[in-house]
């Protein structure tokens, strides 16, 4: 038995020299099995290695056929450990997760050609997965190009995606930080306009105003990006907070004319046990007039109010179906 052949969500090298795997957040740590302990008995000083020769302390990592995105810790006494996130080996399709039919509809219609949709969720919610899902399922479908620009980069998004008809292509960046993403996104705009832009994680300043400017720059051009937030409210609040402290007032402005839709997600059990990645709430945007009141609170900076607005679309979807979207 190796470690390729058992389940779990990370690993976990700890100072002493030991090794523990956890199944997801709020789980038990638990000992690594036996026959598993030779796969990790040098693996502190690769990962040491690695980290030293990309002077990055987070970066993608494959150790014994497993694909990890690794980040590395020392604590009070300068002992270092490890936390090796396990990724998937594929981009899982996007009709494999739990969002309901509707929402699947709506976010893969050919309608949904520009603005920014955000990802958010708490940490371990499956935002990259679904985020990378959404992208390989638009090259797919509609062929075309995509450029990521990620930290490090975690799904096997790059290459062609779909058949010969209508392949699309993705080209998949990685970055050192996300100071680098003016810069990165100014040289996207010449890569033959891309259809898509994958933002990996907003999570600084830089990250913030950037999607909201790129995602005003086209009206043939999807932003994706991921964001932590416990619900939709508190993401756009993060989101904008963030924007503000470059670009004061405008950034409203920008949010009320960029954002298509902030899906919420986590993780939840499904029938037989099984686990799948959800969508308690989301803000669906269409750039329609009757979408033209919640953007005027976007405008305002009235975050907090759009809780009413979400419980709307429920209802008017309850009441007339997918056309009142």
């Amino acid at each position: 038995m190796s470690l390729a052949d058992i389940e779990f969500s990370d690993l976990l090298l700890l100072p002493d020299g030991t090794a523990k795997l956890k199944d997801g957040a709020g789980s038990p740590l638990r000992d690594l099995p036996d026959d598993c302990r030779g796969d990790v008995e040098n693996l502190s000083n690769l990962l040491l290695h690695a980290v030293l020769e990309k002077k990055h302390s987070t970066l993608r990592y494959t150790h014994m056929n497993v694909r990890y995105r690794v980040a590395g810790i020392k604590d009070l006494d300068g002992r270092q450990a490890w936390f090796l996130r396990r990724q998937p080996e594929t981009v899982p399709p996007l009709t494999a997760h739990g969002l309901p039919p509707y929402l699947l509809r709506w976010l893969i219609s050919p309608e949904q050609r520009q603005g920014l949709i955000l990802y958010s969720g708490a940490q371990s919610a499956g935002k990259t997965t679904i985020a990378s899902s959404y992208v390989a399922d638009r090259l797919t479908r509609y062929g075309g190009h995509a450029v990521t620009f990620e930290n490090p980069a975690e799904l096997p998004l790059s290459g062609p995606w779909g058949n010969d008809e209508s392949k699309g292509y993705c080209f998949q960046l990685e970055i050192q930080s996300e100071a680098e993403l003016p810069h990165c996104i100014e040289q996207a705009h010449r890569y033959a306009s891309p259809d898509i832009i994958y933002i990996g994680e907003i999570r600084t300043k830089y990250a913030a105003l950037e999607s909201l400017r790129v995602a005003l720059g086209s009206s043939r051009q999807i932003v994706v990006a991921t964001i932590h937030g416990l619900n939709v409210i508190t993401a756009l609040d993060r989101l904008l907070t963030w924007a503000r402290e470059v670009d004061g007032e405008n950034a409203c402005q920008n949010l009320s004319n960029a954002l298509l839709a902030v899906i919420h997600v986590q993780i939840s059990d499904i029938a037989d046990g099984q686990r799948a990645i959800t969508s308690p709430e989301h803000m669906l945007l269409p750039f329609k007039e009757h979408c033209l009141g919640v953007r005027q609170k976007l405008r305002e900076g009235k975050i907090n109010m759009l809780g009413d607005d979400m419980r709307a679309l429920k209802n008017r979807i309850a009441a007339g179906g997918e056309d009142s979207i």
